[in-house]
């Protein structure tokens, strides 16, 4: 069977001889590869914890044309390091191929044409199916939800986060963290939170009146999988306008895996 790396090179090729040497030419033959489900959900089990990480999903429950943004200003130290690099440095940093998947879903170069062949991307029932097909082989992988999660749809924003509560709970998160999800106001968060079915973790969130760490959030919980023992520590992202507010630079929880002693 033939290897990704070499279909690419083969358009490449086909494109200079068919097609003159712009990327679009190329682009649009590359996205063509046949990339099946079979073949997407394949997952390569090692090691014996399997941690799951989904973010800023920003209420989008339906497949999307993204763009990845051509510019990403990193200030002083930070210049040129990531989070700020973009299009063909990152696939350069990363080993990402032109034209591949990767590139199209990662970096901007020729979104146009290859968005022709590989389409929308995303969809919550799609994200379903990866996890599901990940829990099939490691059962007792731990999914985290970065946060991001109800804020940014017209839906999220008229039912105040509540479907995305909804499909969240039925996609079984381990535990969780935030960032714009305060937008919708400290009662409400409260609210959703006192009733989800995993944890609500925030080790750095702040009551604004008091300037003082608030108890709403536990800040880390443990977890036993794969024979060890994993705290997860939520990490929320920055200052949001509520009357409670994060106050860490990335939205990610934090995962510390200890050997259990005997």
């Amino acid at each position: 069977m033939i290897s990704r790396r070499d279909f690419l090179q083969t358009s490449m090729a086909a494109a200079a001889l068919y097609g003159g040497s712009g990327v679009g030419n190329w682009g649009r033959l590359a996205a063509q590869q046949s990339l099946t489900q079979s073949k997407l959900l394949e997952f390569e089990t090692f090691g014996n914890v399997s941690l799951i990480h989904v973010t800023d999903i920003h209420a989008q429950m339906k497949p999307i044309f993204f763009r990845e943004p051509e510019i990403n200003i990193g200030v002083g130290a930070n210049r040129g390091q990531v989070p700020h690099v973009t299009g063909a440095n990152f696939r350069k940093l990363y080993g990402i191929n032109d034209g591949s998947a990767s590139a199209y879903a990662l970096t901007y170069n020729d979104f146009s044409a290859l968005a022709k062949g590989y389409g929308r991307v995303g969809g919550l029932d799609r994200v379903a199916t990866v996890i599901n097909q990940i829990r099939t082989e490691r059962p007792d992988a731990l999914l985290l939800d970065g946060g991001d999660t109800w804020h940014g749809s017209y839906t999220c924003h008229k039912t105040a986060g509540q479907d995305m509560v909804n499909v969240m709970n039925a996609l079984r998160p381990d535990a969780m963290t935030f960032h714009w999800e305060f937008t919708l106001g400290s009662e409400r968060v409260n609210e959703i939170v006192e009733g989800l079915p995993f944890a609500a973790l925030g080790q750095n969130i702040f009551d604004s009146e008091w300037d003082e760490p608030t108890d709403m959030f536990p800040p880390y919980k443990f977890f036993e999988t794969g024979g060890v023992k994993v705290a997860v520590i939520g990490q929320a992202s920055p200052i949001c306008p509520s009357p409670i507010r994060g106050g860490c630079s990335q939205n990610m929880p934090s995962v510390s895996v200890m050997r259990t002693c005997k």
